[in-house]
């Protein structure tokens, strides 16, 4: 068995010695640190000065022989307690050579759990019932392998006084302030008022009537995020689109080349607005070396329960990302499971999807205690969100168009409501403020023009009106066009700078 006994035995020293940094070790080391199965001398020390110590007791060589000797316990090879304990305080052991042991031991004992998982995991597939089936054994391995990971990754959790880390943390964030918290996006109005949207351990979700292009903005905005920081993404789709669909969508946003005609194979042979065939064939195959920098997985995972989805993510995270990197989950999108309405309500089960997925990027997918997963999501709007045949007036803008559940936005960070802009919009505000408007329900974090969200805009007619933001859709590729405000300022006559036309080198918004 994979097993220190000398080492445990500086550790031990080195506590009895340094009690002064207690603390810094008291959360890392637990009793399976110490094996046990050959003799118990080394855990049962330990369990006697960890009692005292985190007791803020001060303990010493007589007092844990004294507390030994009460247990009546014997211990093999005939060892003499006294002289056992005696001699540890007799080790010559450092500060900072007792935290070395400490790591040292660490490393041990998660060799020996390592070797322990794999004896259950050979345990359990012998075991398993031929006729299960091949995702509940996957299942089930994963549960053995991953707790007893999670086991000695996270050590005794306690309890931590915010007050007492606060100074720490924010004079650090002043000493070495980040270039950005999160990874932004491609959209320069949404970055500044509402920060990133693709923060570890929160969720971002877009809600739409159907056809939209909610499916749209999160890609476009997704492999954007991919291609400038090489953060790989896992896609979900809830049975909606095929690979297929959307590679050509992918395609298309990078390109602007139309889904039609790379669909049909026609953009070998076709001209294209003002480009001839053979500028629609280099804006197609432009895209090949930036989609290498690019990775999007896809997977369907129609008619699954959010437990077999939770352990697919898991799955994919640990094998193909790896412990302490950061990924992007997309899942597209909530929505009532029809196979099984008669089993309980569809907003209880959206509620619980949300939940599961919430829980598993906030609190299991951590490393060193922090959060490596972010989620974005969509959902449909109820029938208040319809816009079609409506003029502006008439259409209703806050947190009544969510349906299916009211956990929605209790889990998410940022919540917002995607529409298209109604004829007279368009006629009013003018084209080049493009084609969708993109309002926030709700937001936990914001960005440096937090009050672009927070303060109402007056518009031109002296009526406060809440924020929000313009995006044009365009062949499935995305841009912003500013917001309300720089609508009021354009009407006042004052300058301003919106985003009009794809980049110079002919590629779309996002792809320089």
């Amino acid at each position: 068995m994979i097993k220190s006994f000398e080492l445990e035995k500086k550790v031990i020293s080195g506590i009895l010695q340094h009690q002064d940094v207690w603390g810094q070790v008291s959360n890392i080391l637990t009793d399976e640190d110490f094996y046990f199965e050959d003799s118990k001398v080394n855990v049962t020390i330990f369990r006697m000065l960890k009692s005292a110590l985190n007791n803020a007791e001060s303990i010493d060589e007589t007092i844990l022989i004294y507390r030994v000797k009460q247990l009546g316990m014997t211990f093999p090879d005939s060892i003499d307690i006294t002289d056992y304990i005696q001699n540890l305080t007799f080790m010559k052991v450092t500060a900072d050579n007792f935290l070395s042991s400490v790591r040292e031991l660490k490393k041990v004992s998660i060799r020996r759990e390592g070797f322990n998982i794999a004896e259950k995991l050979q345990k359990y597939v012998k075991k398993a019932d031929p006729s299960m089936p091949y995702n509940q054994l996957v299942d089930g391995m994963d549960k053995i392998y991953n707790d007893g990971v999670s086991a000695f990754e996270m050590g005794d959790e306690k309890l931590v006084n915010l007050a007492d880390i606060a100074e720490e943390i924010v004079e650090d964030r002043g000493d070495n302030p980040p270039e950005e918290v999160g990874l932004m996006g491609p959209y320069q109005t949404l970055n500044k008022i509402y920060g990133s949207l693709v923060r570890a351990g929160n969720i971002t979700c877009v809600a739409a009537r159907a056809k939209v292009g909610k499916t749209s903005l999160l890609i476009d905005m997704l492999l954007k995020i991919s291609y400038e920081h090489g953060v790989p993404i896992l896609h979900f789709d809830n049975g909606e689109m095929s690979e297929e669909e959307l590679v050509f969508r992918m395609v298309s946003g990078a390109s602007g080349i139309p889904v039609h005609l790379l669909e049909s194979g026609k953009w070998r042979h076709t001209a294209y607005r003002d480009w001839t065939a053979q500028e629609v064939v280099e804006r197609v195959r432009n895209v090949w070396d930036k989609m290498k920098k690019i990775k999007i997985l896809y997977h369907n995972v129609a008619g699954m329960s959010s437990d077999e989805m939770c352990s697919l993510l898991k799955r994919y995270y640990y094998s193909d990302v790896g412990r302490g990197n950061p990924l992007i989950f997309s899942f597209d999108y909530l929505k009532t499971d029809f196979g099984n309405l008669d089993k309980g309500a569809g907003w209880a089960f959206v509620g619980k999807t949300l939940h599961d997925f919430k829980q598993l990027i906030s609190r299991e997918l951590k490393f060193d205690g922090n959060p490596c997963v972010a989620m974005v999501t969509s959902v449909q709007t109820n029938r208040l969100g319809i816009t079609n045949n409506r003029d502006s007036d008439s259409i209703v803008e806050d947190e009544s168009v969510i349906g299916l559940s009211d956990n929605i936005i209790q889990f998410v960070s940022h919540l917002f409501l995607l529409r298209k802009k109604t004829i007279d919009e368009r006629v009013t505000e003018g084209d080049h403020f493009g084609t969708h408007k993109l309002i926030c329900l709700a937001a936990r974090h914001l960005g440096e023009d937090a009050f672009g969200h927070l303060e109402p805009v007056e518009d031109i007619e002296g009526n406060n009106r809440n924020n929000f933001v313009n995006l044009e859709f365009s062949n499935f590729n995305v841009e912003d066009r500013g917001d309300l405000r720089d609508i009021v300022r354009n009407a006042r006559g004052e300058d301003i700078s919106v985003n009009e036309e794809a980049q110079d080198n002919g590629l779309p918004e996002g792809f320089d």
